[in-house]
């Protein structure tokens, strides 16, 4: 059975990671932490018990690569997979060369990710193909109401409210969230919102 550590700020993220792992089978304790000084005391305590850190690196206390290096001395390298939204292929190549499990973007459309983390859950390492920029992200582009609508999501609106906001009706506003999901391969507007906001296409809820 796998307990998986995910190391998360964004609720919205960290949320539709858990459920992608509710779905998988093998898999045990889930606990998110959301600051670098949070991990380190959780892996203080109970180092042990994880069989799988989900580290994403742009989080509270952390820079570049500092959580990981964290992580590594305390050797937990192999049982680590960077789970980021951008791409940056010099830390694809260092993670890679330092031990770590894999490197995944979290921007991935949804079936791609949920295999990814089946492969990790397995301790079969994941990587991205190195030598080339990150072409997917290039080409995911919302429409200026896509990214309101988005972003009101985020901060926990419902489509009525947004409605009201925006001086639109609620159809439109489920339009937009529809289509937004659409090309950002999402299954839920909460979907939607996890993968719109490491993209930087929304910012994160205040």
């Amino acid at each position: 059975m796998n307990n998986v550590m995910i190391v998360e700020d964004h609720r919205f993220v960290a949320e539709a990671t858990e459920g992608l792992l509710r779905s998988t089978p093998g898999v045990g304790k889930i606990a998110i932490y959301g600051t670098a000084d949070d991990v380190m005391s959780a892996l203080a305590v109970e180092c042990a018990c994880w069989t799988l850190i989900l580290l994403d690196l742009d989080v509270p206390g952390a820079t570049g690569l500092s959580l990981a290096a964290s992580i590594k001395e305390a050797g937990l390298a192999a049982i680590t997979c960077i789970l980021t939204g951008t791409y940056c292929e010099d830390y694809a190549r260092q993670v890679k060369e330092q031990g770590f499990l894999g490197y995944i973007l979290k921007a991935s459309p949804t079936i791609e990710l949920a295999k990814s983390l089946e492969l990790v859950l397995a301790h079969k390492p994941v990587f991205p193909a190195l030598g080339g920029a990150d072409a997917a992200r290039g080409r995911i582009s919302l429409t200026r109401r896509q990214k309101e609508v988005l972003q009101l999501v985020a901060r926990g609106l419902m489509s009525k409210e947004i409605a009201r906001q925006l001086n639109v009706t609620p159809g439109t506003v489920d339009n937009h969230i529809t289509a937004a999901a659409a090309v950002l391969g999402a299954r839920t507007r909460s979907e939607a919102v996890s993968k719109a906001l490491p993209l930087g296409l929304i910012s994160s809820a205040a």
